[in-house]
């Protein structure tokens, strides 16, 4: 217990928030963070042009994505880039195209083997973050020492839930400016927390517009904290520690003027730059603000809510390029947590009501807190709303609000937990905790996400094709079998090797075909879930790879299926050749793999008219819908399989005009023989259509619809019972009578 009150405790959490950052930077590829490789090109060119701000001239300059970001972030990183052999530009990574295509991949760019000079100088440039963020920690822990200066538990806990907070792990260990400003915003609140507790002193007001004004020239969210600043000025003349009255109001004015001349040069600074003018500190942007933003609409209303439930979600994670969560169970605990703190604060107010006097600080310092968080989620809100897209309010923009978010989720919860062992125990769990979640990210989220396939030496699979595309990529076969449920997904390990070295990143391309012909699922994507791409594959190295395709819910289950295996040249349309083992060259080159496709569980089609008959032991008809198509009637018959059955039997369907003659008939094996019975398992609901093409001619006379099933072999019927489990008559059912159709 001793080492939460020792010093040597904090150079202890550092050196494992340093260790986990660097680990974060190091297992995540290149450019796997959002817009990095734009950042990384504005420090890129800094150091290659030996500038401190881009040149607007340069057309270079200007395809510079994050070009519009003030400076001083890219100034700091750029000699750590420079150190490094660059090339005389820095090109755009080659890019996954199917990164933001569901199951495609989660990868932004294509890693090589071998590292680039331009990434050996990001992962250097992600090292300087790390320090960053690491050492923002510091001012964290000083704050909410001050604030809870008899409660070291509670300043461990907050100081622990700034560091090891999931995105700010991960953002902090990635080239992006969000890592400096949110550093800074740590210094501000530290210094505001002295201002508003110890009174107003000269020199913390002074590091407080000296940092204000660096993180203007950081990042433009952080204009948040001038009203972060300018309350901490104003709280300190209440605090009991001011200075005399006769020398504050000469204090107050001085620390608000070197707060004003430091904001002004930052805008002045940032105004001169033509790109930042250009395009963010624009009248458009105001205008399109107030005609997206309309109180009165339902649609303004649900944007509104969408982007906060966005904004809320991702500030707790949000990996890779936004596409990538931690553990779900985090984001049930993060409301939980939220919501205990907000609940502790009503305890709090509730308790100083009745004359309790609690340990803690005054509550104006916790309103400042809150304050200067709302106003960052404010600011962010309005880029969202005058853009009109809930995905420019991320998580990461409210990043330079989590050491004010965790300081005050701390001061919530301690009117849950009276001082004493008990508050201690429960620090010391929620710290134990939020390192072994963060250790556990980079192992089973951010390694497996960009793993490429592992080489399976055998080259053995359950079940072999051997068919060849363009020459050189061979379909060894699937391994296991292929899992589908209508409604869910396709799972499917398929097996590839390369018989030559691929000059092409080409497309796989996958589709499923129902038993009714139609599509109801596709993927196009590069194989190891887009981090193995063809160009890549070693030749004769065998290995295997899953693949899932979301299917649509009206395909037709349970059924027999096609899953349809093809190759595009490049991201073209173009095809490459196929070659089946037996060397036929078929005018459609797609390998077709049989599998069946469940029903959703628990789902019964609905039909119009329900019925209960038996038909043998084996299968009940549960019910029937009739419709008519043109010249065309269709029955659908809804059969429940009552155990395994190992006949093939066909279905009669018969509209009859007499009881000896058919008018006209649609017999068939189930699903057109898509799905006969000897596949059907216990349980199973069939949803079986039968088309019945009707004479040409007028109206047709009264119609009876009739039933049945006999074995395809033999030709003999299937006993049939009614409810009451009387065997019907011929063994055929009577499903309607008097239809008459035209």
């Amino acid at each position: 217990m001793a080492s939460w009150h020792l010093p040597g405790g904090l150079l202890l959490l550092l050196l494992t928030r340093l260790a986990l950052g660097l680990a974060y930077s190091q297992v995540v590829p290149a450019w796997e963070s959002y817009d990095e490789d734009g950042h990384f090109a504005y420090a890129f060119y800094l150091a290659q042009h030996q500038r401190l701000t881009l040149d607007a001239a340069d057309p270079l300059a200007s395809q510079i994505w994050e070009k519009f970001q003030p400076p001083l972030y890219y100034d700091l990183i750029a000699p750590a880039v420079a150190l490094f052999d660059r090339d005389a530009s820095f090109p755009s990574p080659p890019r996954n195209p199917y990164f933001t295509n569901g199951d495609a991949g989660v990868n932004y760019a294509l890693h090589p083997a071998a590292a680039s000079a331009a990434e050996i100088a990001l992962r250097a440039a992600r090292a300087v973050g790390v320090l960053i963020s690491t050492l923002s920690v510091i001012a964290v822990f000083l704050a909410a020492r001050r604030l809870w200066p008899a409660d070291p538990a509670a300043t461990w806990a907050a100081t622990l839930l700034y560091a090891f907070w999931p995105q700010f792990l991960f953002v902090g260990s990635m080239v992006t400016n969000d890592v400096l400003v949110t550093a800074l915003a740590a210094a501000a609140v530290w210094l505001s927390v002295t201002l508003a507790l110890d009174g107003l002193h000269l020199r913390p007001a002074i590091l407080l517009s000296i940092v204000v004004g660096a993180a203007l020239v950081t990042k433009l969210n952080a204009a948040a904290l001038l009203v972060l600043a300018v309350g901490a000025l104003a709280l300190s003349l209440r605090s009991g520690g001011a200075p005399a009255a006769s020398r504050t109001r000469w204090r107050l004015w001085l620390g608000l003027a070197g707060l004003f001349i430091l904001v002004v040069a930052a805008l002045w600074a940032l105004s001169s730059l033509n790109f930042v003018t250009g395009q963010v500190f624009r009248l458009a942007t105001l205008r399109d603000f107030a005609n997206n933003l309309n109180p009165s609409s339902q649609s303004a209303n649900g944007f509104i809510v969408a982007a906060l439930a966005y904004a809320f979600r991702t500030f707790l994670a949000s990996y890779g390029w936004g596409n990538l969560e931690t553990f779900s169970w985090l984001y049930w605990l993060w409301p939980v947590g939220l919501g205990l703190a907000l609940a502790g604060f009503v305890i709090a107010v509730w308790q100083r009501r009745r004359g309790r006097q609690l340990d803690g600080p005054p509550a104006r310092v916790y309103w400042l807190l809150a304050a200067f968080a709302l106003t960052l989620v404010g600011l962010a809100l309005a880029l969202a709303i005058s853009q009109h897209s809930i995905y420019l309010v991320p998580g990461r923009y409210l990043l330079p609000g989590l050491p004010a978010v965790a300081l005050l989720l701390v001061g919530g919860w301690r009117a849950w937990n009276p001082p004493g062992r008990a508050r201690r125990v429960a620090g010391q769990v929620m710290g134990l905790g939020l390192v072994l979640v963060a250790w556990q990210v980079p192992l089973q989220i951010l390694i497996p996400a960009y793993a490429r396939p592992q080489p399976d030496v055998s080259g053995k699979v359950d079940t072999p094709a051997g068919a060849v595309y363009g020459g050189n990529i061979e379909l060894l076969g699937y391994d296991g079998t292929i899992n589908a449920v209508a409604g869910g997904s396709l799972q499917a390990r398929l097996c590839w090797q390369a018989l030559a070295p691929i000059p092409t990143d080409n497309t796989l391309f996958l589709e499923v075909v129902g038993a009714d012909g139609q599509g109801y699922g596709r993927l196009s994507t590069y194989p190891g879930h887009g981090n193995y791409p063809t160009s890549q594959w070693t030749p004769n190295a065998p290995f295997c790879d899953r693949y899932a395709v979301e299917l649509g819910d009206d395909m037709p289950a349970p059924a027999l299926a096609h899953l349809r295996v093809t190759w595009l040249v490049g991201t073209s349309g173009q095809r490459l050749p196929l070659v089946l083992p037996s060397g036929e060259a078929p005018p459609d080159p797609a390998y077709t793999l049989e599998f069946k496709v469940a029903g959703r569980p628990g789902f019964v089609p609905p039909v119009a008219h329900a019925v209960d008959y038996q038909l043998g032991q084996q299968i009940k008809l549960t019910g029937y819908d009739v419709a008519l198509a043109g010249d065309t009637v269709r029955v659908s018959l809804r059969w429940q399989a009552l155990s395994a059955i190992s006949t093939n039997y066909v279905a009669f369907v018969h509209l009859r005009d007499t009881p000896a003659h058919a008018f006209a008939q649609g017999d068939g094996l189930p699903l057109s023989g898509a799905y006969p019975t000897r596949l059907w398992q216990p349980g199973e609901i069939i949803l079986d259509p039968h088309v019945l093409r009707l004479p040409p001619g007028g109206p047709t006379p009264p119609l009876a619809l009739y039933v049945g099933l006999y074995n395809a072999d033999t030709q003999q019927r299937l006993p049939a019972f009614d409810a009451n489990g009387h065997e019907v008559a011929s063994d055929e059912i009577v499903l309607a009578q008097g239809l008459t159709f035209r």
